[in-house]
């Protein structure tokens, strides 16, 4: 263990599906931190002057060095700290873990924002919470700024990410489609895939705790009829990897209750993939998509995505025969990975960790610009406030 960066300071929002999935992480870790909720003022001075985007979590050093991205995050923080891994071993359960783990953070968020904003008492109570913790130091009117983020986080997060009438129910469906499966799951394991904390569980924290878990209307349902989902959540975020009493166990992604989320991966996550990879090769705004048989229209281009994509054909190319064999095996009930586009996303060295200092000034019309030009969903530079 290093101890050169530590004490580090986690600059994060409470109801954020990413600064979740960070924490849960780092608790299980038990890595030393320090808690800093973001407010727009913070969020100018400190991460988007370091780091490039107005966007948590982020991670400062106590030797001055910047993370960004809960991906390569988890993969910097495991290098420097590797007693008790949460990645698995073998490569086969690793590669499948990371494809697990992109589809709960790029493919489970349209449902979790779907939940947050689409019950109008749901988004009222989210809308104030975000309101005060993004511009409470500001002289407006927690009501005011509420009703504000509330309309923003609909437009680009409901109505500009696919949802009508047509697709609604299949939108929302992914949340019960998740329930019954993880409650498969953990009827014979106490966490998704063994007998301690993984990838696949940190990965699912996203979704599952600051939205699903916290929020009033999913909450409700996962309490009512999942109550072992709920059991979960709470497993997870209290867990602590010094206590584990026995060898970790990890299971292979064989179970029941595994099947319609690697099918969901395999016939529409890695589609979507494609698609958006080559509506950006093309330069395209929009596109739309089809999802068993509904279509999400006019859904937005973004590079980022085109980056999971390029991450994943990587890491698939580089297996070896026999383990790339043993993926094909795993998907082979819902068809083929698609995963050799080729394309490049141009954002490798953005995502290298630590990040390079920056220097660039703020002015204040850049600012304005971000504040109330809502929250994009791409680079270069945004505050993606979930």
């Amino acid at each position: 263990m290093s101890e050169v960066h530590e004490p580090y300071k986690v600059y994060l929002a409470d109801v954020s599906y990413f600064s979740g999935k960070l924490e849960a992480y780092l608790r299980y870790k038990e890595i030393p931190f320090e808690r800093v909720e973001t407010n727009a003022k913070i969020g100018f001075e400190e991460i988007y002057q370091h780091t490039g985007v107005l966007k948590v979590p982020a991670v400062k050093t106590a030797d001055g060095l910047w993370l960004k991205d809960t991906t390569p995050m988890l993969d910097w923080f495991e290098e420097k700290y590797p007693e008790h891994p949460i990645m698995p071993v073998d490569p086969t359960l690793l590669f499948v873990s990371k494809l697990v783990e992109d589809y709960a953070d790029e493919w489970c968020w349209r449902s979790a924002m779907y939940f947050r904003w689409r019950d109008p008492a749901n988004s009222d109570y989210l809308s104030q919470r975000i309101g005060k913790e993004v511009l409470g130091h500001w002289p407006i009117p927690t009501k005011y700024a509420g009703m504000y983020f509330k309309r923003r986080q609909r437009k680009l997060f409901l109505y500009g990410d696919g949802l009508t009438n047509e697709s609604e129910q299949v939108i929302r469906q992914q949340y019960f489609d998740l329930l019954e499966g993880f409650n498969t799951l953990l009827k014979d394991t106490p966490f998704l895939l063994g007998n301690s904390v993984t990838l696949v569980d940190i990965a699912f924290m996203g979704p599952f705790f600051r939205h699903y878990f916290c929020d009033p209307e999913p909450a409700k349902i996962m309490r009512d009829r999942y109550p072992l989902v709920m059991e979960w959540v709470v497993k997870v975020w209290n867990a602590k990897a010094s206590q584990q009493e026995h060898a970790s166990q990890v299971r292979n992604f064989t179970h029941e209750g595994w099947q319609k989320i690697l099918k969901e991966i395999c016939q529409d996550y890695i589609p979507y993939l494609v698609r958006n990879a080559q509506a950006w090769h093309a330069k395209e705004k929009h596109f739309d998509f089809e999802v068993n048989g509904v279509t999400l229209p006019k859904l937005p281009v973004i590079q980022y995505r085109v980056y999971c994509l390029e991450l994943l054909e990587i890491q698939y190319k580089l297996l070896e025969p026999d383990a790339k064999c043993k993926v094909d095996e795993i998907f082979k009930p819902y068809g083929s990975l698609m995963l050799n586009t080729g394309i490049c996303s141009g954002l490798a060295m953005e995502y290298q960790l630590p990040l390079s200092k920056r220097s660039e000034p703020i002015g204040w019309l850049e600012k304005l610009t971000i504040m109330l030009a809502g929250t994009p969903w791409d680079m270069p530079k945004h505050f993606r406030k979930s």
